[in-house]
């Protein structure tokens, strides 16, 4: 199924970002390569929850941040939750676009909304196989 895969790719990443959050980024290549870790969880994030509200129907969004708005609306995630998704999102973009002004302190506020990013992959899957929240 592509959701196991994007779930499993989300975290390999989600993993690695993890430890290499507990590093010295002061360091460049494990401020980089936290940078590219967390884009990757963020990527493989956004894709599953672009599948889910296909599969599930729930609209058609213009932007990142408002696929997790859509995720809100059916329930899948709090108002909080949603507020910390799009920071996620925020992140991400600003590391795709502007990679040279992310510092470390927000490289670090990302890897720890991963924590929360995994959880809404377990209710994704979980609702995906049936399972429910």
């Amino acid at each position: 199924m592509r959701a196991e895969e994007l779930a499993a790719r989300f975290k390999r990443h989600y993993s690695r970002a993890r430890e290499l959050s507990k590093e010295d980024l002061s360091q460049y290549l494990f401020y980089t390569a936290l940078a590219m870790e967390c884009f990757q969880a963020a990527n493989s994030l956004i894709t599953l929850a672009e599948y889910y509200v296909s599969e599930k129907g729930l609209g058609f969004p213009a932007t990142y941040g408002e696929v997790f708005v859509l995720l809100c609306d059916a329930g899948l995630l709090d108002k909080d939750e949603l507020l910390k998704m799009r920071r996620f999102v925020f992140l991400r973009n600003l590391i795709a676009h502007e990679y040279y002004r992310i510092t470390e302190e927000e490289l670090k506020e990302m890897a720890s909304i991963l924590n929360e990013a995994n959880l809404l992959v377990k209710r994704i899957i979980s609702d995906l196989s049936g399972e429910g929240r």
